[in-house]
């Protein structure tokens, strides 16, 4: 198990948020927009620096480094991606499953190549399939990775969302 913060209520709070936040369309525009509004949460709301990602078929389509941050924020979002690519979750979720006792095996078996912790969010079809993008964050608490990009996603698509906290 990790050393990462966490409560099992969030499993619900986050089951919600992957359902109300899906796409009708994604476009690269879209993304620009994204990426921007949550460099503005950080500012406005965290008071804290982050770097951003958003990556598309394995394109980086949006990326910035607010100051404080280095290449070592890179190293945690590449972690924190192939979570979500092979759960097809938000790292976030994963996390929650794992610490609850049910971790994948990809886990165990090549700890280095994964970060199980919040900070990625995949970009879904209103229909829930194959994530068009996914949204990375890296800088602050685990958790508050995965919200920023929660509250940046359900502003663009004007839902109300719980949050974790």
């Amino acid at each position: 198990m990790s050393n990462f913060y966490y409560q099992e209520s969030w499993l619900e709070i986050l089951k919600e948020q992957e359902e109300l936040l899906r796409y009708d369309t994604f476009t690269r525009s879209m993304a620009l927009e994204l990426g921007l509004n949550i460099l503005k949460l950080a500012e406005s709301t965290y008071q804290k620096p982050l770097a951003v990602q958003i990556v598309e078929d394995g394109t980086i389509i949006f990326a910035h480094k607010m100051a404080g941050t280095s290449s070592e924020n890179d190293w945690w979002m590449n972690r924190k991606l192939a979570v979500s690519r092979i759960t097809g979750k938000s790292s976030l979720f994963s996390c929650v499953e794992t610490e609850m006792g049910n971790p994948a095996p990809q886990w165990q078996e090549r700890p280095d190549n994964y970060a199980v912790c919040g900070g990625c969010i995949p970009v879904f079809p209103t229909d829930g399939s194959t994530p068009w993008a996914y949204v990375l964050v890296s800088g602050m608490k685990h958790f508050e990775d995965h919200q920023v990009i929660a509250d940046a996603m359900a502003l663009q698509l004007d839902k109300k969302i719980r949050r974790v906290s």
